[in-house]
């Protein structure tokens, strides 16, 4: 990662390099995962997403630039070592992409074959067609959870039961 393979003592490129690379990866990755499994962003969630990643960048510089006796292998790891270097940031690009690659394609595949209630009286509302009484139904039946939980549930299947024996008889 950084711009040269060895420091000016001769070692190679240390663990400290390395930790903050994969640690800045996986602020990135569950930050990112946590946004894609939001269905709608409101101003505290995007302050906690994408403040925590500007957080962590701030901690790096921060703790970096205190003195070397307190911080020992990261004194100014970010700032000198990793900020300038290119291989830093595809590094991270990469990783992240291809990290979230696996999660976005099973959310997707959740979203159209299996979608929960509150996705598909979304996709009515994207459709446009919630004044269709004809789509809705169709919509509905889809849906293979129930859409009640506890007491609810067991009222629910009980009135249906009971509305089901009386159309037999």
């Amino acid at each position: 990662m950084e711009l040269q393979a060895f420091d000016a003592e001769g070692r190679t490129a240390g663990k400290d390099i390395l930790g903050v690379t994969m640690y800045t990866c996986v602020v990135w990755v569950v930050n990112l995962q946590m946004a894609l499994a939001i269905s709608y962003f409101t101003m505290i969630q995007h302050f906690f997403i994408w403040g925590s990643i500007l957080y962590w960048y701030i901690f790096l510089m921060v703790y970096g630039a205190m003195p070397p006796h307190f911080t020992t292998n990261a004194y100014k790891v970010f700032v000198e070592a990793l900020a300038p270097s290119p291989s830093y940031w595809l590094v991270t690009f990469f990783v992240v992409i291809s990290t979230l690659i696996p999660y976005f394609s099973y959310a997707a595949i959740q979203m159209r074959f299996f979608p929960m209630y509150h996705e598909l009286v979304q996709w009515i509302r994207h459709e446009g067609k919630i004044k269709d009484p004809e789509f809705c139904d169709m919509v509905r039946q889809r849906s293979l959870r129930p859409t009640t939980v506890g007491s609810t549930a067991r009222l629910a299947a009980k009135t249906h039961h009971v509305r089901d024996r009386n159309v037999k008889r």
